[in-house]
């Protein structure tokens, strides 16, 4: 005869399930946005969009940044990526510590004005999104630094004006409030509430 060995069932309290749940959670989440660089230290001389003079990142100390990158010419998945971080500014609208920026890959054509035009015409809030460029060193740098790959294709001239296109790491970057790189994510395929959770976990950070 073969013998069932009686098991016992216990029970936890529901208070210690949705405790532990929510431990889980919580490292889940440390753990996505464990610490993977630091700009600390680090100071990149740009220029926004409204011409002024920035120094990245000491200039938006203290806040959480999502940084793309885009280059106003672009005829694919730039338009995407800043569709998308405008659909992350838009469900965070009263956050005061939290910053966007663009930074464009293309300084001899995006200039301050290009880039404060090129906001407008997609309608993003300009208040905490900041559009920059700069010195092709500066910019070559921080793009080295944040591990952005650029290669532009051969220049052609029509009507004296340079045509060109440039490939690019398909990439945004999520900087914590002491200038720490917690996250990339893919710039055209992010799920905007995915960033926005993330966003609010280190927004909680003392």
């Amino acid at each position: 005869m073969q013998l069932i060995r009686s098991r016992k069932f216990y029970t936890l309290p529901f208070s210690l399930v949705i405790a532990a749940l929510a431990t889980a959670v919580v490292l889940s989440g440390c753990n996505r946005l464990s610490v993977k660089d630091t700009l600390e230290g680090e100071e990149y001389q740009l220029v926004d969009q409204f011409s002024e003079r920035v120094n990245f990142p000491a200039a938006y100390q203290g806040k959480v940044i999502l940084v793309g990158y885009v280059y106003t010419h672009c005829p694919d998945i730039c338009p995407i990526i800043t569709y998308n971080m405008r659909d992350v500014q838009r469900a965070l609208p009263d956050e005061e510590n939290f910053m966007l920026v663009s930074v464009s890959f293309d300084p001899d054509r995006d200039t301050p004005e290009i880039l404060y035009n090129y906001a407008d015409s997609y309608r993003v809030d300009q208040q905490n999104w900041r559009f920059l460029t700069g010195n092709r060193n500066q910019v070559e740098s921080l793009l080295s630094k944040l591990e952005i790959a650029t290669v532009k294709t051969p220049t052609r001239f029509v009507d004296e004006r340079p045509i060109y296109f440039i490939d690019h790491t398909d990439r945004v970057t999520l900087i914590d409030k002491k200038g720490q790189i917690r996250r990339t994510y893919p710039g055209s395929e992010f799920q905007a509430e995915d960033i926005v959770d993330d966003i609010r976990i280190l927004l909680s950070e003392q």
